[in-house]
């Protein structure tokens, strides 16, 4: 009656997986996560171009100033002056431009990782999400089985008057009430596979879907994609606020041509000029501050609710995770019991009413199909720690 206890689900991967060439989790992953980039195209963390390095050199682009300033009178001189005036960048400024540079490749990394949970997360759902319905299937069909084996006794039984009916009516009435449960199941399994097909592009199923759960997983949280993109945003509103200080003004190089015409003759000139703002420093505007300051009040209020949010939900699955340990324990021995009290009753079958021993196997079968679907649980729910603590697949 429970020939098929132990290997329930492990069968249900491998009867999905058919006769296709196993293949690991990280493998389906990377299928699942090259499949969602192509539908991503769109997506805000999608990077089409690569960022372009910022000039270190020029603050801007370069001028040219032509100036002409003929004389009126005969004896005077006509001048003509041509000049290329170019913005240089001052050394704090090119300091920060290297400072952006890093922070945009750091961003572009934590972007990629926040790409990658999110795809592992569609992943695991998909996956367990088949998963459990395809073992409730594969035990709701187990029963099916057993019921049709039953059944056969049961007719003959109650033919030859050893059954009430009583005990025959609700015979009868559990065999319907299996059907519709059966064919429920079914709908749900094919809901779950056009899912898991969606996301993975494939239906073959990963040979070991178990993970393990991360060592200190309250410190992995510490790194989740969302807190350090959170915090990188940080320090990009605090180079935006450095690079709004005055003192950043461009250093002008100017190289200058100038032609004088006279009636003692022409004079050829050729100079540079240099202007370097004399500001001081921190002279970042009382407008600038406020601005700053509200979005970093804002960030840091992100930041605050992200984290305890994150914890919250590490808590709770925590304990749905002792839970289902705990629950899989007491449910295996839930098991046992009952094979041990079915094969008590069937020795008292003549001084027990049917419908009491009829009850206790069908009892059995439901605790049989609620241990395996426990054991599914705690592997989701090990698997649901990873993704929260911010760990892709």
């Amino acid at each position: 009656m429970t020939h098929y206890l132990t290997f329930l689900f492990f069968s249900v991967l491998l009867m999905v997986s058919g006769s296709s060439v196993a293949k690991t989790l990280p493998d389906i992953y990377d299928g699942a996560r090259t499949r969602l980039t192509q539908l991503n195209q769109n997506n805000p963390d999608h990077l089409e171009r690569e960022a372009k390095a910022v000039n270190h050199w020029l603050q801007g682009p370069a001028s040219l100033q032509i100036i002409a300033l003929p004389s009126n009178t005969s004896n005077g001189e006509d001048e003509y002056e041509v000049g290329v005036f170019l913005p240089f960048r001052p050394p704090k400024g090119r300091e920060l431009d290297e400072q952006q540079s890093e922070l945009t490749q750091r961003f572009i990394k934590a972007r990629e990782k926040r790409f990658s949970l999110l795809a592992s997360g569609l992943l695991r759902e998909s996956l367990w999400r088949r998963v459990m319905a395809q073992t409730e299937l594969e035990g709701l069909q187990e029963k099916q089985k057993w019921i049709d084996s039953l059944d056969v006794s049961i007719q003959k039984q109650s033919q030859s008057g050893e059954l009430d009916r009583a005990t025959l009516l609700r015979w009868e009435q559990e065999k319907l009430s299996h059907q519709l449960t059966l064919s429920q199941a079914k709908i749900a399994l094919n809901n779950a596979k056009q899912r898991y097909r969606e996301i993975a592009g494939t239906q073959d199923l990963p040979d070991s879907p178990q993970e393990t759960v991360i060592p200190n997983i309250g410190n992995a949280i510490q790194t989740h994609p969302e807190l350090t993109l959170l915090l990188l945003s940080q320090q990009q509103l605090n180079l935006n606020y450095d690079f709004a200080d005055q003192s950043l003004a461009p250093w002008t190089l100017g190289i200058i041509a100038r032609q004088l015409k006279g009636p003692a003759g022409n004079d050829n000139l050729l100079g540079v000029s240099v202007n370097i703002p004399l500001t001081g420093s921190d002279t970042t505007s009382v407008n600038d501050y406020a601005l700053w300051r509200d979005a970093s009040n804002a960030l840091n209020g992100s930041l605050a609710t992200t984290y305890a949010r994150i914890q919250q939900q590490l808590s709770e699955t925590t304990a749905t995770y002792e839970y289902t340990k705990e629950a899989e324990k007491v449910l295996s021995k839930q098991v046992t019991l009952g094979e041990e009290i079915a094969a008590l009753y069937l020795k008292q079958a003549d001084s027990l009413p049917k419908v009491v021993w009829l009850e206790q196997l069908l009892s059995q079968q439901d605790t049989i199909l609620a241990l395996e679907k426990m054991k599914v649980r705690r592997a989701e729910a090990a698997s649901k720690l990873n993704q929260i603590a911010g760990v892709a697949l």
